[in-house]
């Protein structure tokens, strides 16, 4: 197995790259220039798109038109990261931009359906919550599974596909749960 782990400049990509890595399967770290084409080439079996600092839902999303190429590609396994889950939602029609109240630091997510991601996490779990802006406006064909006290989308996913968007950080060692996610994104990526 081999999953691509998109680095789009946020400080966590590196620990989504180690920890895939620990979990004893093949990873390979790519940057903002990957696009359908060179992901076809790598003959992976999923992507996980990292978080970084830029603002999500503004009009200048040009860099990271490689990647949204790649979101629209519904047959991949993705796991998007705050940043690119905000992306996704827009590649598929939602909406995104600034949080009503920006979340920083520890705080509590609340499983509404344990799905095949966040299976064995119900009802609640602890993790690294760091973004400014969120999901305003979910695609038609996604539904949520996730929220926090601030955020009312920290994790959703495609009716049909396996796409799937959290907002919260998996990839630290502060988000109860983290090496579980990604073996259920393991999983996923083997069906």
């Amino acid at each position: 197995m081999k999953i691509a782990v998109v680095n789009i400049g946020g400080q966590y990509n590196h620990m989504i790259h180690r920890t895939i890595l620990d979990s004893g399967v093949d990873a390979e770290m790519v940057g903002l220039e990957i696009n359908l084409e060179k992901l076809g080439k790598m003959n992976v079996d999923g992507v996980v798109m990292g978080g970084g600092p830029q603002r999500i839902g503004t009009d200048d999303n040009g860099p990271f038109a490689g990647v949204m190429e790649i979101m629209r590609e519904v047959s991949i396994p993705q796991l998007t990261i705050c940043a690119t889950h905000q992306l996704l939602a827009i590649v598929h029609g939602g909406t995104a931009g600034p949080a009503d109240q920006p979340e920083y630091g520890m705080g509590e997510v609340f499983v509404e359906d344990e799905d095949d991601v966040l299976k064995g996490l119900k009802p609640k779990f602890t993790a690294l919550l760091t973004h400014n802006d969120e999901v305003k406006r979910m695609p038609k064909d996604f539904v949520k599974f996730a929220h926090s006290e601030h955020c009312k989308v920290q994790a959703m996913k495609h009716r049909k596909y396996p796409l799937y968007g959290v907002q919260f950080h998996p990839e630290t060692v502060h988000t109860q749960g983290s090496a579980l996610i990604f073996e259920n994104f393991k999983k996923i990526c083997r069906k």
